[in-house]
Formats: structure tokens, sequence, C-alpha cells
């Protein structure tokens, strides 16, 4: 519909009430809707002439590229002659490891498309009668590479399913696709400055749940932070409140640091507004997300979509067919397995550093240049 529509029908009825002048306040109400019918048909043609105009300007801008389309399970995906082979190979099997044993059926993921290339060859692709996600990489490219391109593609289609919806405003997570490094969440939850996070670590099951945000909010500020970590909070993100009050706060006033927060979570009743008060992250609750997906099996994403306007922790007890207890401590157990292992002794790097040093010292010494005496 063009911008300009409404503006030339709010003129027309403008210039119609102007026409009609004094006796419009003697005109019953049938006479003004018989002449506001009369403006209908010509605005519906301007608004459908506009829209033609505008589907035309997108086709014009398609990319005439030859394709061949390749189905694997639900993905459609759209390749250049002669990469077929390898669009089977790098996308059907990140969809048969990672996605098939609980994807069952995605609205948005049949109706886009994913455009997979492989080559040397250029190629900039694009549709106006679909949505295309983009996956392509030079053949010097690795595959591990494409296949990040592919996991990225799926969940971008994925997140479209939650878009509108309960789950998807107020928990929302970065991307729908398994960890790519297990490690740094871990390290995301250790480093969270929160009472719940720490106690989350060491087990407590309850905790985790007010870390997720899974709680309602005033419950999770006065679980999840202690006074001086809600102080820290709040002058961490100072430019959100008042500066009187800020003032106040930075000066030990924790009364003061709490009511900001409170008028904070007022001002911002909606969830997906206050996510930036829960200790974990995007990416730490994509985590979750993901595990309770793994986790529910065959059918996992259909239960998702069928609770997605309950409460977020819900929807994820549907998904994965475990309890809030049993979804929280795998979880918990998962993370643990993942910590990364450090060592407070040489490493391989320090070693061969010394190593080089002693030598250089040996040669050194045998040197009549250096040697002392």
């Amino acid at each position: 519909m063009s911008r300009r529509a409404p503006r030339c029908l709010a003129l027309g009825l403008a210039a119609l009430l102007a026409a009609a002048g004094p006796a419009a306040g003697q005109q019953t109400k049938q006479e003004l809707i018989q002449h506001l019918d009369t403006l209908l048909p010509p605005f519906k043609g301007a608004r459908a002439r506009a829209a033609d105009a505008q589907i035309a300007r997108r086709r014009a801008k398609d990319a005439r590229v030859r394709v061949d389309t390749v189905e694997i399970g639900p993905l459609k995906v759209l390749v250049i002659p002669g990469e077929d082979a390898a669009a089977r190979d790098v996308v059907g099997g990140v969809w048969e490891r990672e996605y098939a044993p609980w994807l069952d059926a995605s609205p948005t993921l049949a109706a886009d498309r994913i455009f997979f290339r492989w080559s040397q060859k250029q190629v900039d692709f694009s549709s106006s009668a679909f949505s295309v996600r983009v996956v392509q990489g030079d053949r010097w490219r690795s595959r591990a590479y494409m296949e990040g391109g592919v996991r990225w593609a799926i969940g971008q289609s994925l997140k479209g399913d939650l878009t509108g919806t309960r789950f998807g405003a107020d928990w929302s997570v970065k991307e729908i696709r398994r960890p790519e490094e297990p490690g740094l969440i871990y390290r995301q939850v250790a480093l969270q400055p929160s009472q719940a996070a720490r106690s989350c670590l060491g087990g407590e099951l309850e905790a985790c749940v007010a870390a997720f945000g899974l709680e309602a909010m005033d419950v999770v500020l006065s679980r999840v932070y202690t006074p001086q970590e809600r102080r820290l909070f709040v002058l961490s993100n100072g430019v959100r409140f008042d500066p009187e009050g800020l003032r106040a706060c930075r000066g030990g006033d924790l009364a003061e640091c709490d009511r900001l927060l409170r008028d904070l979570s007022a001002h911002y009743p909606a969830r997906q507004h206050q996510l930036f008060m829960v200790p974990f992250g995007p990416e730490v609750r994509a985590s979750l997300l993901w595990f309770a997906l793994e986790r529910g099996g065959q059918g996992a994403w259909g239960r998702l979509l069928a609770r997605a306007d309950d409460e977020p922790l819900a929807a994820l007890e549907a998904a994965s067919g475990m309890s809030a207890d049993a979804l929280m401590r795998g979880w918990h157990a998962w993370l643990l397995e993942n910590r990364p292992v450090g060592s407070a002794g040489f490493g391989p790097q320090a070693l061969t550093g010394l190593a080089w040093i002693l030598l250089l010292i040996a040669l050194a010494a045998r040197s009549t240049r250096w040697r002392l005496g």
C-alpha cells in the first residue's frame, strides 16, 4: 500500500466536508456514508496499483540465475547446477545429525528456501516469491564454515515460527542451534555477578530457574541479586535511570537503588523489555532451549509451538517431556560436563618456550663472545 493513499483519502474527506459547508451538519448519517462510498473505489484502485508497483520493483531486483531444487527432509535447498551433491552432503549432514531427531514440522522452514553455494562461482541470488537464506562460500572455505551457515539458516527460520508468540517475546534466544563452544556457556554462567548464577552453578535448581528469568521479574530481582549486586547493576545501566536517584544509589543508598529497579520494571511491564535484567543472556538461554529439544526427541518442536503462548517454563517442559527440576538438573549436568579444563602448571606452549630459552642459554655459554671470565 502506498504511503500516499491514506493521505489522499484524508484530503478527499476534507475536500468533501469543505464542499458540504454549513449544510454538512444538516445531512443525515446515511447521506454522509453515501458520499464516503463514492471515494472508496478510487482509493482501492490506488492501493491496488501501489501494491502492483511494489511487487514489480521487487521482481525487478530478482537475480536471474538458473537453480535446481534439492529437497532434504522439509528443507528446500536451491543450488546452481552441479552443486547438488555438495548440498546433500553438507546440508543433509547437519539436518540428519542435529535437527531431524526432534524437528517434526516447521511452517516457516517449509515456506523458506536455502540458497547453497560452495564453489568459486560468484552468484547473487534473491527472490520476491519467498524468503531466501543464503549460505555461500568459496571452495577454499572449510566444511565447518559452511555447516555453520546451514545452522544459521535453519535457526533463523525456526525463530520465525516463534514470532508473535509469548515464548518468542518473553524469552527470546540468540539462535536455535547447538552451542558451538559449550565451554563459553560455562564461562558466561560462572562470570555472572549474580548470587543466583553462583548458586545455580553449585547445583541449586531453583536458583537456575530464577537466573534464567523463568519467574516473575519482581521475584527475580530479589532472589537473583544481592543488594550490592543490584547497586552495581544500576550503576552499570545508569542511562536508564533518573540522575537524582542515580546519584543517591551511587552514594550507597541501597533502598534508592531498589526503588530505581522497581520503577524501571513498572515502566517496562512487558517481560521482553526486562530480559536485560536476567543474569543468563540469550546464548545461555539458547543452550537450555537446545537441551530441551534434544532431550524431547521426536515431536519436541511441535510440542513447543503448541505451548508457545503459555509460560516459557511450561513450553520448555512440554518440549523436553521433563519436569522443571529434571530439566534444570539435566542442563546443569551438561554444563559441568563442558567445563573448560584448566591447568595451573606448565602447558605445552610454556614448555616449548622454556625449551627454546634453555637451548639459547646453552648455545650462548659455548660461545666465546658470551663466556664470562
